[in-house]
């Protein structure tokens, strides 16, 4: 083997392990900052195009043998023991969901002054490429909490694109980019503080989350159902009966309850609190998943209609027969604590998502709750990664956020994207939050705009990037249409 691939594959694997380790121990994002690094060392040597195919191959493999192990204990735990049933179906979930570090290797094109095109390729990729689940790039400095907080004014995508420059600028030009890298965080640590500061002026709401750590059960059986619900309704009510003064809003996770439509459960008895937690009901081709809300008399007070379906879980393409319906409208649960936008199962992670709906429905909800469930997943790492992924949610928004989760991480997130109160993962707990949440209304900018900005960068950088490439092919030709051009003394 040439020493230099030897060189090569040793760069790409350093790069593969700092890229995986900071996402799943935020604790490392020091390391996120340098995980580059190794990539901008082998795209300055130009390499062609054979060469960009087999390192983005390479890397690929690298990531999802790192990256995912999760992917890996998630199978084993579902395959009860196979270890290499479960290594090969996290190899190629890995390698799937990895595609966009090789067409990221297929298009850079390196030059003397690249950086913007090629943070703008990178958050291309993640962008149209990870929509089945987006891992943004800003993922791995998540530990960096300054440096997220600019997510308010760009979002996780657009942290993602500034983490890629700023990275790019400190490898080539460490001492022209570090005033800048220190401005940007001076910038996140004010507003930081400033969050904290002003979330402690917030009225204080009590909200009970109850953490049951049931099995996920999905099957719409009336007598798991019950089951189900008797178990909850045990431990809310124990909860409730020995809690100092009852919860204005009592939020049960999803699959604590089976999808079991809530009127063939009977209701529920009377808790004296408003109730949210996930339900089921029947549609035209087929049923919904949604957020319910009950008020303190067990009636039915508002229901959202879960909108974001993850592929292959809870819709298969091309099969309606097992697919979940799309609900048609944002809906908001007027809770006394204020209006609460609700997020069921994966739906946090998709930042745009949760940004449109927060806009869409005028910018009124005061606080986030977040129905959720690892019960599947086997892993503690998995049930981290989630809740890290979700923080960020808090800052775009400047709203607290509330996570009921059946087997992770449960508690609440404040403005600035700390986590108070966590739970342990695949543990029963019972929550009693004093959340403040703010009274006014309104829009962050990544609030309002969304994606938008950072998408007309990319437009922009890319015809930037073009015009480039077409003046130095002119010039080029021009050269060897007059070669005297580049001999003026002969």
């Amino acid at each position: 083997m040439d020493r230099q691939w030897v060189v090569n594959f040793f760069a790409l694997l350093a790069s593969a392990a700092m890229i995986c380790f900071t996402v799943g121990h935020p604790g490392l994002w020091p390391l996120g900052w340098l995980a580059l690094w190794p990539i901008f060392y082998l795209l300055q040597r130009q390499p062609n195009w054979w060469e960009r195919l087999l390192m983005g191959l390479i890397w690929v493999f690298c990531v999802s043998q790192l990256g995912f192990p999760y992917a890996v204990s998630t199978a084993y735990h579902h395959l009860h023991g196979h270890l290499f049933q479960a290594w090969l179906m996290g190899t190629i979930l890995g390698i799937v969901t990895s595609t966009r570090y090789l067409v990221f290797f297929l298009f850079a094109f390196p030059a003397r002054r690249d950086g913007l095109y090629l943070a703008s390729l990178w958050s291309a990729c993640e962008l149209l490429l990870w929509q089945m689940m987006p891992v943004y790039g800003a993922v791995h400095v998540l530990g960096d909490r300054p440096f997220l907080q600019w997510s308010e004014w760009i979002g996780a995508p657009g942290v993602s694109w500034l983490w890629f420059y700023l990275s790019y600028e400190l490898y080539h030009h460490w001492r022209r980019a570090l005033p800048l890298l220190f401005l940007v965080h001076a910038v996140g640590l004010f507003q930081m503080e400033s969050w904290t500061e002003r979330v402690t002026s917030y009225p204080k709401h009590r909200i009970a989350v109850i953490q049951a750590n049931q099995p996920a059960a999905l099957t719409q059986s009336v007598e798991v159902g019950l089951k189900a619900r008797e178990i909850m309704l045990e431990l809310t009510g124990a909860f409730l009966s020995d809690a100092a003064a009852l919860p204005e809003v009592v939020v049960w996770p999803e699959a604590s309850l089976p999808l079991v439509e809530y009127t063939r459960l009977g209701g529920f008895p009377l808790l004296g609190v408003e109730l949210i937690f996930t339900d089921y009901e029947p549609g035209a081709q087929a049923g919904y998943v949604l957020a319910r809300l009950l008020d303190r008399d067990g009636r039915s007070k508002a229901v959202y209609r879960k909108r974001k379906l993850i592929m292959m879980g809870e819709w298969t393409p091309g099969d309606p027969k097992h697919s979940f319906q799309v609900g048609d409208r944002d809906e908001l649960l007027p809770s006394v604590a204020g209006p609460a936008l609700p997020m069921v199962c994966f739906e946090g992670l998709w930042p745009a998502f949760v940004a449109e709906f927060h806009r869409n429905t005028g910018g009124k909800a005061t606080w986030l709750v977040h129905l959720g469930s690892e019960s599947s997943f086997g892993s503690d790492l998995a049930c981290y990664q989630s809740l890290n992924l979700l923080s960020i949610r808090a800052i775009e928004l400047r709203r607290p956020l509330v996570r009921a989760d059946n087997s992770g991480v449960s508690g609440w997130i404040d403005a600035s994207g700390q986590m108070h109160e966590a739970t342990r993962p695949f543990s029963q707990a019972c929550l009693m939050l004093d959340v403040p949440i703010p009274t006014e209304r309104g829009l962050t900018l990544y609030a309002r705009w969304g994606d938008l900005p950072l998408q007309l960068l990319i437009f922009l950088c890319f015809c930037l990037q073009i015009a480039r490439a077409r003046t130095l092919h002119q010039s080029e030709v021009d050269a060897e249409a007059d070669p005297k051009a580049n001999h003026p003394g002969e």
